[in-house]
């Protein structure tokens, strides 16, 4: 190729091959945000070509993002390096380029730093402190059947079966999946559909829904309930994803199988849970500690 595209136009290339792969709006703003930064910072050393972009040049981004006051997290640094790889590798796929200039870059370190799960005392904290129905069963089934905050609005009262089988259509990366809700969390959703909602929803209809309006329980609206549930307990790791991260320990604590458990997740493998793995080795070495044959005889 005689001629090739500026590092603009390769990005608008990247972009749109990106979209027409059907990924996500949240991946795609993923890409736009992370290479959008990295773009700015070579235009700003004048490197407006593709040849311009160097394994030098990539390794001083990242330099500069590690460097950076205050510090940012090394998971934060990690999506940016793994944004760029993704664009070159692009780049060497649609032969744009012969050879990555990330292949010669070293991944940052990525801290396996595991925020802890709630306790059982803090979740019935939290569940005292619900001003509705709702807002329990909200609770009850974030920590049951550990979805994601956008999976959660999205659910119609048809995706949860009698039987507490919980269907994920088109959860993160676009995949179904099927997650569980245990009797408990099914009968907080029945007070919550007769004490508020008039009766049981029709199956098309949302299985969460706005106090204000009645319309679909959107995910600024859910993160706003677990901030005034945060402000109100004074249960700081009260977040939504901490239900998520409680639900996955909780399983492993009581037996559940780690690949079974990555399914109903949805993760197509067990890298994440590996960090709470190490978790359980940590109770396991509390438990030796206490209950030592020897230590314990005198």
């Amino acid at each position: 190729m005689d001629a090739k595209p500026t590092l603009q136009d390769a990005y608008e290339l990247f972009a749109l091959d990106c979209e027409s792969r059907g990924f996500t709006k949240r991946t795609l703003q993923f890409y736009r945000d992370r290479l959008g930064l990295f773009l700015r910072f070579l235009v700003e050393r004048n490197v407006s070509t593709l040849d311009g972009m160097t394994h030098t040049v990539i390794r001083a981004y990242l330099a500069n993002l590690q460097k950076r006051e205050p510090a940012l997290s090394s998971a934060y640094i990690h999506s940016h390096a793994r944004a760029i790889r993704a664009f070159c590798n692009f780049l060497v796929r649609e032969e744009l380029l012969d050879v990555s200039p990330f292949a010669k870059v070293k991944m940052p370190r990525l801290e396996k730093k595991v925020l802890p799960a709630l306790s059982s005392e803090e979740v019935h904290t939290i569940l005292r402190a619900c001003e509705y129905e709702r807002d329990k069963a909200i609770v009850l089934f974030l920590l049951d059947s550990g979805v994601r905050a956008a999976e959660l609005c999205a659910l119609n009262a048809g995706d949860v079966e009698d039987a507490g089988a919980v269907m994920v259509r088109q959860g993160k990366g676009r995949k179904d999946r099927v997650t569980f809700v245990g009797a408990r969390t099914r009968k907080q959703l029945l007070r919550y559909f007769a004490l508020e909602r008039g009766g049981k929803p029709k199956p098309e209809e949302p299985l969460f829904t706005s106090q204000r309006g009645g319309g679909r329980l959107a995910v600024a609206t859910l993160r706003q309930l677990t901030r005034r549930l945060r402000a109100t307990t004074g249960v700081k790791n009260c977040k939504c994803h901490a239900f998520r991260r409680t639900m996955a320990i909780q399983s492993l604590r009581n037996g559940m199988n780690v690949y079974v458990l990555a399914k109903m997740l949805g993760h197509d493998g067990i890298d994440v849970l590996r960090h709470y793995l190490d978790i359980l080795q940590d109770d396991v070495k509390a438990a030796a500690k206490s209950f030592g044959v020897v230590d314990n005889l005198w």
